[in-house]
């Protein structure tokens, strides 16, 4: 595209507003820098995308004002044939290589070529004078039949923010070209101004139950939040105008939460006691354990010494009774009775 594609309708921010510096002020924050490559807003991006294919479950998309592509990218992983638009050059320059192919240098304000199932253009109008932003949603009604579309209504410091409006100008901006909020969608995991514009051919009654159903489920939260909020001046009337019996339940509470204060004292002396009984104890099994690691070694030795005399003892037998078996062989000789006769002891013959 030539750089007059780019050029705003009428005024307005210009595609130098957004180059590195407005990404480190705005995008840069605490989820670190805001690229493909890093964790959250990768992670961050898949979710989206998973999200909007649970809604819609589109086959075509197109994120107008896309900055780096991560949506168009996320979308691209699930199958989804997902392109980009935006007006920034250092945007699409910083775009992950994978992703670029799909993203293409153009104005939102610029009619779009062919047709989507659905086009996302999230927090980018209020970024358009007054002008660009109509040919922008002109745009968009004109490629698909669903947009998904998000511009804060919250004026802020930030200077692109040239054309901040209620998010009621612009459900009526799209209701002019046939487009109206899908009430029984809910976008807050987006933002809480989100909303879903689908192209039908509503009658006013149609339109009326649509509002209606909203409108009773944010009275519903109105009245509530009214009760909560008469609750809370009863409180503060009480606490102004006590009644005056409230002295005298307050001192019997304060004694009541100084005895408890003693009882739990007492029972800290009481822990502390016998965390150092117990302490006492472990430290005295420890001595007795030592002790008794001494005896069964003694135990042992003695064990061992009395086996050693078991086998001498055994030794000596064996040797006395083989002395015994040779002195009865030697007694049962003839040289031994011989050997008696001539010594004189005959009652051995």
């Amino acid at each position: 595209m030539s750089s007059q594609d780019v050029t705003p309708v009428t005024g307005g921010t210009a595609p130098g507003d957004y180059a590195e510096s407005y990404y480190a002020r705005v995008l840069n924050g605490a989820e670190g820098e805001y690229t493909w490559d890093n964790p959250s807003w990768r992670e961050h991006s898949r979710s989206l995308a998973d999200r909007l294919i649970a809604l819609a479950n589109p086959k075509t998309t197109l994120d107008v004002g896309c900055a780096k592509g991560l949506l168009v990218q996320a979308l691209a992983e699930k199958g989804v044939d997902a392109r980009g638009i935006d007006i920034s050059e250092h945007a699409l320059a910083g775009a992950h290589p994978e992703v670029r192919p799909r993203l293409e240098l153009s104005s939102a304000a610029r009619p779009l070529e062919g047709r989507f199932d659905l086009i996302t253009c999230l927090e980018v109008v209020e970024h358009l004078d007054p002008r660009a932003a109509r040919a922008s949603i002109d745009a968009m009604c004109a490629a698909t039949d669903r947009v998904l579309f998000s511009s804060t209504p919250h004026e802020s410091p930030e200077a692109t923010h040239v054309n901040v409006r209620p998010t009621s100008e612009w459900a009526a901006a799209f209701a002019e070209r046939g487009f109206y909020r899908r009430a029984d969608v809910n976008l807050d995991f987006l933002t809480p101004w989100a909303v879903l514009f689908e192209r039908s051919e509503l009658q006013p009654r149609d339109i009326v139950h649509r509002y209606e159903s909203s409108l009773v489920h944010l009275a519903g939260e109105l009245s509530e939040k009214r009760q909560g909020l008469l609750a809370l001046q009863r409180e503060l009337d009480a606490l102004h105008h006590p009644d005056p019996q409230a002295h005298e339940r307050a001192e019997a509470t304060a004694q009541h939460v100084a005895n408890l204060e003693l009882h739990l004292e007492s029972a800290r002396h009481d822990v502390l006691t016998t965390r150092d009984h117990i302490i006492g104890l472990e430290a005295e099994a420890v001595r007795l354990q030592a002790t008794v690691n001494r005896l069964n070694l003694r135990i042992k030795a003695q064990q061992e010494r009395v086996q050693k005399l078991r086998d001498r003892l055994r030794g000596q037998q064996k040797r006395l009774a083989r002395t015994e078996e040779r002195l009865k062989s030697l007694k049962a000789s003839r040289a031994y009775r011989v050997g008696r006769l001539l010594t004189g002891s005959k009652s051995e013959l």
